[in-house]
């Protein structure tokens, strides 16, 4: 519940307080607009991961070319020797 303390006193107090109630008014509109926009914060979310999945790739270069170079001997041998058979 509002007291009369809480309104403006005054025609710059109320001026202020528009100006103030405008400013919250508009990124409250600006948050749901983007909250909103789902295709945007699509975009947003994949270029974050693919950056950080890119970044984790590098730091383990070595280690992901030994599990790749272990996965094509193994399905090159498991192919070889079907096709033998």
């Amino acid at each position: 519940m509002s007291t009369p303390e809480d309104f403006p006193q005054t025609v710059e107090q109320a001026r202020t307080d528009i100006e103030l109630t405008r400013e919250e008014l508009g990124d409250t509109a600006q948050a749901l607009a983007h909250k909103l926009n789902v295709p945007q914060r699509t975009k947003e979310q994949v270029r974050m991961r693919s950056s950080v999945a890119v970044s984790r790739l590098r730091e383990n270069a070595v280690p992901l070319a030994v599990v790749g170079a272990l996965a094509a001997l193994v399905v090159g041998g498991v192919l070889t020797w079907r096709m033998k058979r």
